[in-house]
């Protein structure tokens, strides 16, 4: 009879507890409650996966998809953060391996296969090379199921080789595991006892099961008498029937009934092996709703050497129906599915007719009484109404308009006071901001462009010498702009003054931190429900003398151009204000400088303007090629350029953000 083999395909998912509804029904139950973070409801849902990949594969591919649709419904490329669309990502390819696994377990082998393929481009597209082995892993256990075994076996070796550079024990293990399948040689086991001996040491007992299945069908080969050992074999045997229930891996259980039924054949003890066959059959019906092509095959020679014809003609029937069952039941299912949604459409239409039908004569009958009542009182009913809208019209003109005239003397009034205090604000914001001429006798070679969307803005640029010839300047985004962005524009600026000149602090790192901890007390964000105000920022300490430049950022960069190189310094992906979660140091990144080379900090109104002919944003990538290509002119050209390019672009659009831009050239 035929050899029974199960490769194991991934390590995302090893369970050894049984369903449990309770579990799945909180995740499904939580997944529409938009307080819950959607990492903490993906972490659920794959738990509640886990936990019934082997024994339920049919539920696994409806919550995976349930799972798949919230992850791309969440992921907004525009307005998620890299690390989220990262681990959105990563989500979706572990829903996707769920359900490979699901489909191989069901036997639907190519929708397996195009699962783990479409894991292996994410894998590639992420350079992550443990998930490429893993896809390519269960790729080749799939070929080797469709008689591709030299494909297979490629794969397997070549996994082997680099899973032991990396020193993955598990891979190892698992490469070990799979090339044994393909032996049936003292090969295969000496393969299966180097697994043996890794599990002593590493403990990856969810591998076992197959170890024993594959070890019971080489100590039990008949066509290789010098390699069989009955005792050998009986004890793998056993033991895979432990690991298999141990697990609730009911693939491995109904395998191990089927070779149990096997033994039972060869020692002709048929009852016995009728018994475990159909235990091997019911298994296969809970999993798949099919019994397997090899165990029929089993219950027809068992019934056959019984003498139960009867029986044997209807397991050998069902063999051959089996064949196309699948491809039947979806035929089925299609057809099933449209006659449901004609028989639907047309229920609503003779609805529609009737309900029509019956809104006419209501029509009908109501018109008629209406034409009588109004035949009645037609005439006083005009002359009374008449009178009244005339009387009434009279009245609400008049008092509309002194309404209108004292409205219209209040709004001014309070338009006035609202518009002279906004314009003193941006004489107190202009003050406290760094004039222009001492950034040319500090900066000579250097540019602003500056560009508030109302009249007072959140962004605000910063420059300051020190006597050791250091030159500090900063741009800042702050949270909101108009007026709650200059307050706190003001308090930015207050905090360089008093950081770097009163206090002397001159670490780039160290002042973000300084400047992040002053904002937190000052606003008292800690206490409960406090705003979570604060600012992006890019910092940057230059030596013209010894050509460096040092800069720390939050959540905004440095563009550092020199020919026709550009190099991009990111900021930490913190705020210079309260953050949820761990606080941590903010990075110094020091920059070898060179004679002409151009050096460019900003805010993020310019690149996420609205603009162009599809209303689209301009977009960072678009930015730094528009920064290179001018780099090389001057200093007041390139101010020019930027202008002319932001107006081009935002054409009829509304300016949604402040922007600021500095260049500043190195001599």
């Amino acid at each position: 009879m035929k050899k029974h083999l199960l490769f194991l395909l991934a390590f995302l998912f090893f369970s050894n507890v049984f369903l449990s509804q309770t579990k799945i029904d909180s995740a499904l139950n939580m997944m529409n409650v938009d307080s819950i973070h959607d990492t903490i409801k993906m972490q659920k849902l794959y738990s509640a996966i886990s936990d019934i990949l082997y024994s339920n594969p049919d539920s696994v591919i409806i919550l995976s998809d349930i799972a798949i649709d919230k992850v791309n419904s969440s992921i907004d490329l525009l307005d998620s953060s890299e690390n989220e669309i990262l681990t959105k990502i990563y989500y979706y390819s572990t829903f996707n391996n769920s359900k490979g696994i699901a489909y191989y377990l069901l036997n639907r082998r190519s929708e397996s296969l195009d699962m783990f393929v479409k894991n292996e481009k994410i894998a590639r597209l992420k350079n992550d090379t443990n998930s490429i082995l893993r896809c390519n892993n269960n790729i080749a256990v799939i070929k080797q199921g469709e008689g591709k075994s030299e494909e297979a076996f490629k794969i397997f070796k070549e996994n082997k080789k680099l899973y032991t550079l990396v020193k993955d024990t598990g891979g190892i293990m698992l490469s070990n595991l799979n090339l044994a399948s393909s032996f049936n040689t003292d090969s295969s086991i000496i393969l299966m006892n180097e697994i043996i001996s890794l599990h002593k040491k590493y403990e990856y007992e969810s591998i076992l099961a197959n170890v024993y299945s594959i070890l019971y069908s080489n100590y039990s080969d008949t066509s290789s008498p010098e390699t069989m050992d009955y005792e050998k074999a009986m004890q793998s045997l056993d033991s895979l029937f432990h690991y298999a229930n141990k697990q609730s891996d009911f693939s491995h259980i109904r395998i191990y009934y089927s070779i149990k039924s096997d033994i039972n054949f060869t020692e002709n003890k048929f009852y016995e092996a009728l018994k475990n066959a159909e235990k091997a059959a019911k298994i296969d019906k809970e999993m798949t709703g099919l019994t397997s092509p090899d165990i029929l095959s089993q219950l027809f020679e068992i019934h056959k050497k019984l003498k139960n014809y009867k029986k044997a003609i209807f397991y050998l029937e069902e063999m051959v129906e089996n064949k196309d069952s699948l491809e039947k039941l979806s035929a089925k299912e299609d057809i099933t599915k449209y006659e449901s949604e004609k028989e639907f459409e047309l229920k609503q239409k003779l609805d529609s007719l009737k309900h029509l039908d019956e809104i006419k004569i209501q029509q009908a009958e109501t018109k008629a009484k209406e034409e009588e009542i109004k035949t009645q009182k037609i005439i006083e009913a005009v002359l009374f109404v008449g009178i009244l809208l005339v009387i009434g019209f009279l009245g609400f003109v008049y008092k509309q308009l002194n309404t209108t005239k004292k409205q219209k003397l209040v709004i001014e009034e309070k338009q006035e006071e609202i518009t002279d205090s906004i314009n003193y604000a941006k004489r107190i914001q202009d003050a406290m901001m760094t004039s222009s001429v001492y950034l040319k006798d500090t900066l000579p070679k250097s540019f602003i462009f500056f560009k508030p969307k109302d009249v007072v803005s959140g962004d605000f640029y910063w420059i300051y010498k020190d006597q050791e010839e250091n030159i500090f300047f900063t741009v800042a985004d702050c949270t909101g702009h108009g007026v709650p962005g200059a307050f706190m524009s003001m308090i930015g600026t207050s905090l360089l003054n008093e950081i770097i000149i009163e206090k002397g602090i001159k670490e780039t790192d160290k002042i973000l931190s300084e400047m992040r901890a002053q904002i937190i007390r000052s606003l008292s964000q800690e206490d409960e429900g406090a705003q979570k105000d604060g600012m992006d920022i890019s910092l940057c300490k230059l030596n013209m003398k010894k050509k460096t430049v040092e800069f720390s950022g939050a959540h905004n960069s440095l563009i550092h151009v020199r020919g026709e190189e550009l190099k991009t310094y990111r900021g930490d992906h913190q705020p210079v204000g309260l953050l949820l979660g761990e606080k941590k140091p903010f990075t110094k990144h020091k920059v070898k400088l060179k004679k002409d080379d151009m050096l460019y900090i900003y805010s993020d109104g310019y690149q996420d303007q609205f603009g162009g002919a599809k209303g689209k944003k301009y977009m960072a990538a678009k930015f730094k090629k528009q920064l290179l290509k001018m780099s090389n002119k001057p200093e007041d050209q390139q101010l020019a350029i930027l202008d002319q390019e932001f107006s081009s672009w935002i054409n009829d659009y509304e300016q949604i953000d402040d922007v600021c831009v500095m260049g500043v050239r190195i001599s």
